[in-house]
């Protein structure tokens, strides 16, 4: 069994900070740190104090400010990246070009659909395989949750509600670019994905209440899928609490998956036919069913392990590059959406830029 040389360029949260000690794993240098066939060689990162942290908690001595020079000395074979978005297209390009076999790397993909479209495209040509840490295409819950939907579990899928509240850290969430599309919301979104395939339109809203940063705080967005079926998302950052999840609606029942527990619903005749003198009318309620066991499982790892064989195997992972783009469209929709006067908006878009970016030079922000 081959054993890949990897390294970690971001040593934050989400890349090593936020790790137990044995580790879950949690993180991107947990997961490598425990996958039997990656070898955690090499960390690079902007700060010292997070650089040096990571090095110890992990026993790493090749430590690198410069994620270029990293690439240049360790010859890696994986690199995960998890770093600010607007930095991901430079590091996944830098990466490619030194020989990088396969990439994770954090969601959303970039901040503009240019740049998700270029990593796509660095990725592609050079054979790399590209995963994008959407962390619920991993988690067995939401697994099941699609082959419940698959086999009929609640009839035929109708409309999904989103719902993502509260989710960032405030006051130490700093990130100008980031409000809870970008930042959180994103997973709502690949979750339609998951579930209901490819987006036809967007109407959306993308507001700014009263958090300090130039970016949405609140927002609302109708969905309309190839499918048929149709969503509904609401995002914001204006809670005490933190609240992620999704429900899915089907004709004979519904999936509800989120913070407060997994639950699923069927429809039951409920009609009084004693006291009900019309026997046309036939009542309908819904009656709580124990959601399916599922197995405790560490999404990153998962997806480490996942990476490996899909760079022996030639396979696609469960979210590749392409579906990184995806659910950054679906923000970068809502956006547009907002500046045309909350009009539907058809995807693909034609302008790759950032629409965030065009409302605050706008105004809007």
């Amino acid at each position: 069994m081959k054993t890949y040389r990897a390294g970690l360029v971001g040593c934050g949260r989400i890349g090593t900070l936020w790790e137990t000690d044995p580790p879950t794993p949690l993180t991107h240098a947990g997961a490598l740190a425990v996958c039997a066939q990656t070898e955690l060689a090499a960390g690079a990162s902007r700060g010292s104090e997070h650089l040096q942290q990571f090095g110890r908690m992990w026993d790493v001595d090749a430590l690198y400010l410069d994620y270029r020079e990293m690439f240049e000395q360790e010859q890696l074979e994986i690199v995960c990246v998890a770093t600010h978005p607007g930095l991901h297209r430079d590091i996944v390009e830098a990466a490619v070009a030194a020989g990088a076999k396969g990439i994770l790397c954090e969601k959303p993909l970039a901040l503009s659909l240019t740049d998700g479209d270029a990593i796509v495209a660095a990725c592609r040509q050079a054979g790399c395989v590209l995963s994008v840490n959407h962390s619920r295409r991993w988690n067995p819950v939401f697994i099941k949750a699609r082959e419940m939907l698959e086999a009929g579990a609640i009839g035929d899928l109708i409309s999904m509600l989103g719902i993502c509240q509260g989710v960032k850290p405030f006051p130490a969430w700093t990130a100008d670019e980031e409000g809870p599309l970008i930042h959180d919301a994103v997973h709502i979104f690949d979750l339609f994905r998951l579930y209901a395939g490819d987006v036809r339109s967007v109407i959306g809203t993308a507001h700014r209440r009263k958090q300090p940063f130039a970016v949405e705080d609140i927002s609302e967005a109708i969905f309309s899928f190839h499918s048929g079926v149709s969503a509904v998302s609401m995002a914001n950052e204006l809670t005490r609490y933190a609240r992620f999840g999704i429900e899915l609606q089907g004709s004979e029942g519904l999936l509800s998956l989120e913070y407060a527990g997994n639950q699923w619903w069927l429809s039951v005749d409920t009609t009084d036919h004693l006291n009900e003198p019309d026997p046309r009318i036939e009542w309908y309620t819904l009656e709580p069913r124990p959601f399916p066991a599922t197995e405790e499982a560490s999404s990153i790892q998962r997806a480490i392990e996942e990476l490996t064989r899909c760079i022996e195997s030639g396979d696609e992972p469960s979210s590749n590059g392409e579906d990184g783009v995806a659910s950054l469209e679906m923000v970068m929709a809502i956006y547009e959406s907002q500046r045309q006067g909350n009009r539907p908006v058809t995807l693909p878009l034609a302008n790759r830029s950032s629409q965030l970016y065009m409302l605050r030079e706008e105004g809007h922000f």
